[in-house]
């Protein structure tokens, strides 16, 4: 009679899991590493945004002081076409809206029923911010101005 002898094999398959289980993880880190840079990114723009909107309504407050002192020294002062005249914040600040702020003031006389309007626009890049300044000048001592209210529009 013939004798058939079978013979178990001890394979060991532990490493075979371990692959599936390390990419597992590695897509896992992953996508948390991009989610962060993802999130890291957007708030480095919201913020270099939220500093020239910033700068932009100092530059249109700037505007604003400055046809302040001009009225100041010529109650008569009056440039009423839109944007007459602007004052550069940065080299070339109006050619390339690097800085910039571009004011217009109504030629009103300044009373109370009309005050002088300032209309001053501050400009960097993208971010434009409007300030609006009513004016009423004193007739009754040598034309000082009594009153100024300032809103961004």
């Amino acid at each position: 009679m013939l004798q058939v002898k079978c013979y178990k094999l001890n394979v060991t398959r532990s490493g075979v899991a371990s692959l599936p289980t390390v990419i597992a993880l590695s897509i896992i880190i992953l996508a948390i590493g991009i989610g962060i840079t993802s999130l890291a990114l957007t708030e480095s723009f919201i913020s270099a945004g939220q500093k020239q909107s910033s700068q932009a309504l100092f530059y249109a407050k700037a505007g604003a002081r400055d046809a302040l002192v001009r009225i100041a020294r010529n109650k008569k002062y009056s440039c009423a076409s839109a944007d007459c005249y602007s004052v550069s914040f940065a080299t070339n600040g109006c050619t390339n809206n690097s800085g910039c702020a571009r004011v217009s003031v109504s030629s009103d006389p300044g009373t109370q029923a009309n005050p002088k309007i300032i209309t001053s626009s501050g400009v960097v890049m993208n971010n434009t911010k409007k300030v609006q300044v009513s004016v009423i000048l004193d007739l009754n001592s040598d034309g000082e101005i009594a009153t100024s209210t300032w809103q961004e529009i």
